[in-house]
Parts: C-alpha cells; sequence; structure tokens
C-alpha cells in the first residue's frame, strides 16, 4: 500500500472518529436540554466564548468567501456531458441562497429591531412568504433550465451557463456574508451555539477532576472496564459504508494510489456506479470486510465485559446488581436482534455491509421490505444500549446509578461517552439496514432517475463529485436524524421493572423474530414462482416506495420550516415544584407551627 493509499484511510479513521464524538456532545446537549424543559430550568446554555467583534467579522466573512470560493470554481471547470446538470446546480444554489439569505434577515429584524428601510422592509412580509417563494421559484428554475439551448452549456467555446450560475450564488453568498458582517456590534460577541460548548466545558471539566477508586476494588480491571466500554462501539464503525465509492483515475503507478491521482476524480460513473478501467476504487469505508455484518455482532457483544467488569471490580453491592443487570439484559436481547435481521438477509442474499446498501438503493429500503424486523431490531438497540426505558442497569431509583458508580472523573467520563457512542453506532447501523445508508431515492451514480416501472418520468445527469458529495452528506443527515430520535423516545416512555424486560425480550421479541423469519422465507418463495408478472409488480412496488419516501421528505421539510417560523405558544403544563402545584390548587392546610 503506497502512502497515499494510508493517508485516505486516516482520513477516512479522522471523519468517523470525529462524527462519533461530535455526536456523543450533541447528545449530551440534546439530553440536558430536554431535562431542562421538562423541568422548566435553566438549560445548558452557560458556556459561552467572547470573541472579539473584529475577529467574529473575519470568522463570519471569511468562512462565507471560502465557501463561495469553493462552490463558484467547479462550476467554469468544463466537463463534457454536465453543462445541464451544473447550470441547473448553479441555479438552485442560488435560489437557495437568496431564500434562506432573506428568512434569517426577516427573523433577526423582528428579534431585534430595524436599522433602515431594507431591513424594515424584509421584517413586513410573514417569514413563510420568503419560504414558499423560494420553493416556487426552485421549481421555476427547474422548468427554466430545461428549456435553455444546449449550446449555452454544450459546446467548448460556450460554457458560461455553469460558470455564470455558479458565481451568481457565490456572489449572493459574499453579500449575504458582508451584510451579516457589517452587523456585528462592536465590543465583546457571546458565542453560546445553542448550548453545545457545555458539552465541551464538562468534557475539559472531567479531565480535572480526582480520579477516585474504591477500597478493595482491583486496581487493573476498574481501569481497563471504562476502556472495553467504549472499544467496541468505534471498532464497528469501522465497517459502516457512508458514502459511495470513489472512482480516481490512475495516472501515474497503474493498480497504486498515488498522491497525483487523489486529483483525478472521475468526471462521471455508469448508472451501477461501478469503476471503469484505468481507474482506481476508494470506497468511502474505514475497513471493507465480506463479513461486515458478522464482524458488527461479534464485536459488539464485547461490549458486555465492561459493564460486567465494572460492576465486579467497584467492590460494590450497588455496582455488582447493575453489572448483572447489564450482562443479563444485553446477552437476552442480542439473541432477538440477530433473529430479527435473518429475514433481511434472506432477502438481500449477503452480509456486506456495502452490498446490504446498493441493494437497497436499486430496490426499495430495508424498512419496506422487513417492516416487523425494523421494530424488533429497533426494541432491541434500545435495550442494548441501555436506554430509556430499557435502562435499568443504571437504575437511579433503586441501584443509585449501577455498574458505573463507583467511577469518577475521567473513566466516568469514558462510561459516558461509550453510552452516547454505541447510541450513534445504533443509529448508523439502523439507517445502513434499514433506511438506504447513504442513498436517496431515484440519486444513483449518474444522476437523478425517476423511474416507475418501466416508465422514466424524469432524468437529470449529475457529476461523480457532485453524487458523491450528496450521498456523504445524506448519510449523516439520516445518523443525525435518527439519532434525535432515540433521545426522544428517551423522554417519551417510562422505565420498565427489570421483570417486565426480561419478559418483553423472551417471550415477545424472540417469538416475533422467529416468525418473521418464517414470514420471510415463505414471501421469498411465492416471489421465486410468481414468474415475470411478479417480479414487475414488485419491481413498481418498490419505486412507488421510493417516490413515497421522497414526498415524504419534501413534506417533513416543508412542514419543519414552517413549523419553526409559526410562532411557538408556550404553555406549562405540569407545574415544576409541589409549592408551585400546591399554590395553584389553592394553597395547603396551615399546621400549628405555620399558624
Amino acid at each position: 500500500m503506497t502512502f497515499a493509499g494510508l493517508l485516505v484511510i486516516l482520513v477516512k479513521v479522522v471523519i468517523v472518529i470525529g462524527f462519533i464524538f461530535t455526536m456523543a456532545a450533541l447528545g449530551a446537549w440534546a439530553d440536558r436540554r430536554q431535562s431542562a424543559l421538562l423541568q422548566h430550568r435553566v438549560g445548558p446554555n452557560r458556556a459561552v466564548i467572547m470573541l472579539p467583534a473584529n475577529l467574529a467579522r473575519v470568522v463570519m466573512f471569511g468562512g462565507a468567501a471560502l465557501t463561495a470560493a469553493a462552490i463558484s470554481i467547479p462550476f467554469w471547470r468544463y466537463a463534457p456531458g454536465t453543462g445541464l446538470a451544473r447550470t441547473t446546480t448553479g441555479i438552485e444554489l442560488a435560489i437557495l441562497v437568496g431564500w434562506l439569505g432573506l428568512l434569517v434577515l426577516s427573523a433577526h429584524v423582528r428579534k431585534h429591531g430595524a436599522d433602515n428601510a431594507f431591513e424594515e422592509w424584509v421584517a413586513t412580509p410573514d417569514p413563510r412568504v420568503f419560504f414558499y417563494a423560494g420553493l416556487s421559484l426552485h421549481l421555476l428554475g427547474l422548468l427554466v433550465v430545461r428549456v435553455l439551448p444546449p449550446a449555452l452549456y454544450n459546446l467548448h467555446d460556450v460554457r458560461w451557463a455553469p460558470g455564470l450560475a455558479g458565481s451568481v450564488a457565490a456572489a449572493m453568498l459574499m453579500g449575504a456574508a458582508l451584510y451579516a458582517a457589517a452587523k456585528v456590534p462592536d465590543g465583546k460577541v457571546a458565542v453560546r451555539a445553542a448550548g453545545t460548548l457545555h458539552a465541551i466545558a464538562d468534557a475539559i471539566k472531567m479531565l480535572w477532576k480526582e480520579d477516585l477508586r474504591p477500597r478493595g476494588s482491583d486496581k487493573v480491571l476498574f481501569a481497563l472496564a471504562p476502556l472495553l466500554a467504549i472499544f467496541p462501539a468505534l471498532v464497528t464503525f469501522a465497517v459502516i459504508p457512508f458514502g459511495n465509492t470513489l472512482c480516481f483515475v490512475d495516472k501515474v503507478n497503474p493498480g497504486q494510489l498515488d498522491f497525483s491521482d487523489l486529483l483525478g476524480l472521475a468526471n462521471t460513473v455508469p448508472y451501477g456506479g461501478q469503476c471503469a478501467a484505468g481507474q482506481l476504487a476508494v470506497p468511502l469505508q474505514v475497513a471493507d470486510l465480506n463479513v461486515g455484518l458478522l464482524y458488527v455482532f461479534a464485536i459488539a457483544g464485547t461490549g458486555i465485559i465492561g459493564a460486567a467488569l465494572a460492576g465486579w471490580s467497584s467492590n460494590s453491592k450497588f455496582s455488582l446488581l447493575g453489572g448483572l443487570r447489564a450482562a443479563s439484559q444485553m446477552v437476552s436481547y442480542e439473541v432477538a436482534m440477530g433473529l430479527s435481521i435473518v429475514g433481511l438477509l434472506m432477502v438481500t442474499g449477503t452480509v456486506h455491509m456495502q452490498k446490504l446498501v446498493d441493494w437497497q438503493g436499486e430496490n426499495s429500503w430495508g424498512i419496506f421490505v422487513q417492516p416487523l424486523a425494523f421494530f424488533l431490531f429497533f426494541a432491541a438497540v434500545v435495550a442494548e444500549t441501555k436506554r430509556v426505558p430499557f435502562d435499568q442497569p443504571e437504575g437511579e431509583s433503586e441501584i443509585v446509578a449501577g455498574y458505573y458508580l463507583e467511577y469518577s472523573g475521567m473513566k466516568f467520563g469514558l462510561f459516558m461517552t461509550g453510552e452516547y457512542a454505541e447510541f450513534i453506532f445504533s443509529s448508523a447501523l439502523m439507517v445502513t439496514l434499514f433506511f438506504g445508508g447513504y442513498h436517496l431515492p431515484f440519486l444513483h451514480a449518474d444522476g437523478l432517475h425517476v423511474v416507475i416501472g418501466d416508465s422514466v418520468l424524469f432524468t437529470l445527469p449529475m457529476t461523480h463529485l457532485a453524487v458523491s458529495v450528496i450521498h456523504f452528506i445524506a448519510f449523516f443527515v439520516k445518523v443525525v436524524l435518527f439519532h434525535f430520535f432515540h433521545l426522544f423516545v428517551r423522554w417519551t416512555l417510562p422505565r420498565f421493572r427489570y421483570d417486565q424486560l426480561m419478559k418483553l425480550g423472551w417471550t415477545k421479541l424472540l417469538p416475533l423474530a422467529l416468525g418473521n423469519v418464517l414470514l420471510s422465507g415463505l414471501a421469498i418463495i411465492a416471489y421465486d414462482n410468481a414468474g415475470a408478472v411478479g417480479t414487475s409488480i414488485v419491481k413498481v412496488l418498490a419505486d412507488l416506495s421510493q417516490m413515497l419516501v421522497a414526498v415524504f421528505a419534501l413534506v417533513a421539510v416543508v412542514s419543519l420550516i414552517t413549523w419553526l417560523l409559526e410562532p411557538p405558544d408556550r404553555r406549562r403544563l405540569v407545574l415544576s415544584s409541589a409549592a408551585r402545584y400546591a399554590a395553584a390548587a389553592g394553597g395547603v392546610k396551615a399546621t400549628e407551627m405555620q399558624a
């Protein structure tokens, strides 16, 4: 392996580990935020960084300038057959920057007041007007670009249409950044980042806390348990594909990846995404294993050891009870979790993670193919990560804090980080198995193909770079959304009793998983005997499921933005203390001492 290949692997490792720890911090912030909202107290927004005004202006404008350069430069590079796609992308980017900038400015002016006539005009209409106008312009831009003469973006000597569109988008971004930088007040600027800095402050604080160890504990195992708790989540993420395979033109040494090859990304790739002859394939995956899913279950199962060792080595009865609960719970639910995905493996016919994702991109997402398996797997994963309503190993109400009761300082921080890392990995695994991984509906390696059965509704060729960037972003956005869905489950459901927990795993999830395997086998036999007619019907249903996902995503985004633009009606549903509740109910009877 060349040094360039090693560097690529190192970059992928940094991306994965950086994402895990970033999401761990955001997960801790979200938990604190939810807790603060439920208990009506101050949330994680106290940590603040004070920046000089000039530095804030430079950061704001400099970041926008670099982004604008990254946007505009590729649009002026000529690539045969990509003029229409690049022109369309540039126009859509310009429209996006326009309505989003007006929307942000409108929100700022409504909150802080207008400084000039332009801001008064921006704040006059309802903010949703800019959003709906932007959607209309997006559709109009698609229609306009389709009627442009091909000579505008196809000829070697006339290629100004893509470059002009990209330059307009970059100029609008620069103008918005310049206007925002001018609005920064003099003096110190408080950067709170919505409270996410609090998690960083907590991590720094844990580094300086005293590391205590109880008397009679096992010194070696007590120190080893936190490392074993975080290790499985980090190494199992290595087989998760977070993007499509990149194809680089092999220029210098045939069959070897050199630094010069990294600058030669292929302009286009075929529909299936396979790299052509004379190209080097670089998967966006740290370790491409043929037995990727089996590797996940093998390594993830070792997480039991960390919890069990922590409970036993602490020399505490409460920690020991927590360790026993964790071991029995994780072993019990691993059986149901493994059996729940057997049906999916029967349909796809592989345990290779990349092939599992590609199968969903070509056919239908796993949640449509195996809906029962998804709910079974989700319940088992929540139990494996020991989250509410399956947090009996921590059991604050009866065993204080469970298996990590006696830990302090950074060892406690490692346990918490390991818990959130497992949380993030489980979200990534759910996305990979049931939500198409990095795939989006109708987006293939060579562009957008909206096809229902044999009917081609829309086609838009795209460059390999554009598709790769979209796939990369799509995967991490899916993981983030599923991660926060996990958090909402935690603050929605009550905790089970321990006997209910074990009964659910052995008497409900396990039989349902076995039944799902049986139903999957019968469905596969029926499909094999259906012939060409059955195959065409299944193909149409798969395409309709992709269309359903696309429509649902569009409606969800529109609904989310309109909800955010709706002024919230804040009303407390539950009083936060017994004293306030009693006062609202008419007060309490005075005793002799109070009289």
